[in-house]
């Protein structure tokens, strides 16, 4: 947990999620970045870019 985000970050081998205090979540996995809404709701769906997981590593 980011204390100053509120931001969850959970990190495998192979993965990494973070889910937002609003809800959404974020995920690199198999190459492909996923962005889903609070609902569950896929907002992207694509290849994952070298920026993707800076920023969520930087998280």
């Amino acid at each position: 947990m980011n204390a100053a985000t509120g931001d969850k970050v959970e990190a495998t081998a192979g993965s990494i999620q973070v889910t937002h205090r609003n809800g959404m979540k974020e995920t690199i996995e198999n190459g492909r970045f996923r962005m889903e809404d609070k609902y569950g709701r896929t907002i992207v769906d694509r290849k994952a870019t070298m920026a993707d997981l800076n920023r969520l590593n930087s998280l």
